[in-house]
């Protein structure tokens, strides 16, 4: 299956839309996000839809390169890493997010809070994901 750069290109504006979201979400600050139910719940919807969008792009690109199906979504990210040039460390850091994206959908009833908005440096990371993967697509194209 050849890349479909049209896929690809939906999903990179569906994460600048996420990544827009929770950064004006993470502005609030740590107190307000520890005890307002609401932006709880508006940051881990965006944080899991971010993360997922990251599997996805992941999942397209290792798919398109004839690799074999991965495992999990880590896999994933860190074999989509490998094909477009992302440093591993970049791939570690968003498989990291990928499972955390596990604890969100999986075990939301064991959400720390404090923890979730103290690890949401990990957004960025997304950014640089999606600057990677269109220089990649752009040298395709």
């Amino acid at each position: 299956m050849p890349v479909d750069p049209t896929v690809l290109r939906r999903r990179l504006r569906a994460l600048e839309r996420y990544l827009r979201v929770l950064r004006e979400l993470r502005t609030a600050g740590r107190e307000a996000f520890v005890s307002d139910q609401a932006l709880q719940d508006r940051v881990e919807r965006n944080a899991e839809l971010l993360a997922q969008t990251c599997a996805d792009i992941a999942l397209h690109l290792v798919s398109a390169a004839g690799s074999s199906a991965p495992e999990t979504y880590s896999d994933a990210v860190r074999a989509a890493g490998a094909i477009v040039g992302i440093p591993a460390e970049l791939s570690d850091r968003l498989a990291a997010a990928v499972r955390l994206r596990n604890i969100l959908v999986h075990m939301y009833l064991d959400v720390d809070h404090g923890r979730l908005f103290d690890e949401l440096g990990w957004i960025d990371d997304t950014e640089t994901f999606a600057r990677l993967v269109e220089q990649w697509l752009t040298k395709l194209t």
